[in-house]
């Protein structure tokens, strides 16, 4: 079959040159975009998890995540931010190298290579710095490798291994205990081997005792490091969070974004599909029915091609998101790739592949209350290059629609093999176009243009790393000014977008959280007053400026924002707090009174 230039391209490369590639690519990414929310939210925690564990105690769902990024700062404290980028640079290629390892045999060189980058730079768009997603797919995909390579091998070992990995990824995101269901892997095997039901049950029972084993190792660390007492009370925390009256929600309520996001997957899938189809059956109908036209025709399909790659280079700049429908039609698309497969006569182990595969793309959103817009792109590392290969290996299609009898009313398709390799062109260059735009107009939050991003923040923590010039002033002016009032190690309330600051300062987060945006006004009050009352301490205040469409107390109109920043608006009054500085971004408070004498009851 022929191969589009790129897909040659792909195959001829040297494997040690790809490698160099993929880390090339994500490395020029990581010196532009400053985050104020995300990456602060990760990056304190880290700083702050082995000297002052009780500050950032609502980071305790990611423990492990927190020991990793926190021994890392250790081992490579002069780096900060940037280096926690290069980490992340590092969990990447780990991933991709276990996952291009696991996959080389089964599919082509070219597919293989190309849904691989693809995936690199969808995550790309997201955020930098060594985080809980980025530990969570490194460790699925390593607990896959084991699992499914100690069934091929018959080397049982491997499946306590593989159960080891799920038991840390426990920790690594509270969620991912789901990730256990991998357990029936096990049974699909034996299903499709008729395996005897004991044998299923003993490498489940060596799967399992994997996991409890290491998640009692963990407990240990966890309790020697005395931080036991911090991941219980985050527990408690998530509970009344969960259980709050505006977050209570039925379980129909709660699983119905998860099936209408893959739904939506599916329909993107099919009806990017049966566009295509139907653009081949006209531009052929039109090649046959206009002769005159024959010059025009390969001239047109480069028009087109111009048109279309002009579409998306426009959307990636005035569209931070469009990405997401790109990625629906990658994942609906495998969805449909994998049913094809565990339904159609293929070879055993690429029903499993897909069986995995399937279960990584379905099962590590669970838990995200964006799902599929965070974590979902996460969860593409198997099941995406099945796909790929699966299509880029179409050689031909055809369809007959008969409307009756008379052949007049008979309407035949068949794209055939020339056409399917200018359809695959196509495609892979539009993918590939649009990400490469994405990434390059969306340092995940500073939406514009690279170019202009050549300004600094003056702060060792964050050196080489740039931004617009926006963006640096209004922070380098809150970093000068609020110096005057604060130190390393004092108590700050920033509401309710900007955990960056406590890195920055090296100060501690007075509600135990430094995203205070993720609590609801019954939980933030709550966690106010305990604040109040164990501290007896008035901190400086930061409060940043809404600057998009939602009002000034909200993130875009999220009915939580207008409950606190009345219960903080109440709380600058009753401790008589007074502005005494603000820019385009930030207002900085200070108390009247340093110390509270008396215990708080309320508001």
């Amino acid at each position: 079959m022929q191969k589009s230039f790129i897909e040659d391209f792909f195959e001829r490369m040297n494997e040690q040159l790809f490698f160099v590639l993929v880390v090339l690519v994500q490395l020029i990414f990581i010196f532009q975009g400053f985050h104020l929310t995300n990456s602060g939210f990760a990056a304190v925690f880290y700083q702050r998890i082995y000297s002052d564990p009780a500050s950032v105690q609502y980071n305790f769902s990611y423990w492990l995540t927190g020991i990793i990024g926190g021994g890392w700062l250790k081992l490579f404290p002069g780096l900060g931010l940037l280096g926690l980028r290069i980490a992340g640079v590092i969990c990447t290629t780990l991933t991709f190298g276990i996952s291009y390892n696991l996959l080389k045999k089964y599919l082509q060189t070219a597919p293989l290579r190309l849904s691989l980058l693809l995936i690199i730079l969808f995550l790309s768009t997201s955020v930098k710095e060594l985080n809980q997603r980025d530990i969570t797919a490194l460790f699925f995909v390593s607990a896959a490798w084991f699992l499914y390579t100690g069934l091929m091998a018959e080397k049982y070992s491997r499946f306590f291994i593989a159960g080891m990995f799920i038991a840390a990824n426990m920790f690594v995101r509270l969620p991912n205990i789901l990730n256990l269901l991998l357990i029936s892997a096990i049974w699909f095997y034996g299903y499709l081997n008729r395996i005897p039901f004991r044998q299923i049950a003993s490498h489940s029972l060596i799967f399992l005792s994997g996991f409890f084993a290491m998640a009692a190792i963990l407990f240990l660390v966890m309790k020697g490091l005395h931080h036991d007492s911090f991941f219980f009370n985050n527990l408690k925390i998530l509970r009344n969070v969960s259980g709050n009256q505006v977050n209570t929600r039925s379980l129909h309520d709660n699983f119905k974004p998860y099936f209408i996001q893959y739904a939506l997957g599916l329909i993107v899938s099919i009806v990017v599909i049966v566009s295509l189809w139907s653009f081949a059956a006209i531009w052929k109908r039109l090649k046959l029915e206009i002769p005159a036209l024959r010059g025009f025709w390969p001239v047109g399909k480069y028009l087109i091609l111009a048109l279309l790659t002009g579409m998306c280079i426009y959307h990636a700049r005035i569209d931070s998101h469009f990405w997401y429908w790109l990625f629906l039609f990658y994942l609906g698309t495998s969805l449909i790739v994998a049913l094809l497969i565990l339904s159609g006569p293929q070879p055993k182990d690429m029903q499993l592949l897909s069986f995995i595969g399937s279960l990584m793309l379905l099962i590590l959103p669970l838990g995200s209350h964006a799902l599929l817009m965070t974590i979902g792109k996460y969860g593409m590392w198997i099941m995406v290059p099945i796909a790929v290969d699966y299509l880029l290996n179409v050689r031909s299609l055809s369809s007959s629609v008969v409307i009756s009898e008379n052949r007049r009313h008979t309407y035949d398709q068949v794209i055939n093999a020339g056409q399917m390799n200018s359809l695959r062109n196509g495609f892979i260059f539009l993918t590939f176009t649009y990400l490469l735009s994405d990434c390059y107009f969306y340092p995940y939050e500073d939406l514009g243009n690279r170019a202009k991003m050549k300004y600094e923040i003056n702060n060792p923590h964050v050196n080489r790393i740039y931004t617009t010039p926006e963006k640096a002033a209004a922070v380098n002016e809150l970093l000068s000014e609020s110096k005057k009032y604060i130190k390393p190690d004092d108590y700050v309330l920033a509401y309710d977008g900007f955990p960056l600051f406590y890195f920055l300062t090296g100060t501690r987060p007075y509600l135990y959280n430094s995203w205070l945006w993720q609590y609801d006004g019954e939980i933030f009050k709550k966690e106010l007053k305990k604040s109040i009352n164990e501290t007896h301490i008035c901190p400086v205040v930061i409060i940043r400026k809404q600057r998009n469409n939602g009002s000034v107390q909200g993130q875009g109109g999220d009915p939580f924002r207008d409950q606190t920043y009345g219960l903080m608006q109440t709380f600058l009054h009753q401790y008589q707090y007074r502005q005494i500085w603000e820019n385009d971004f930030f207002r900085l408070f200070v108390p009247e009174a340093k110390t509270i004498q008396t215990t708080v009851s309320g508001f």
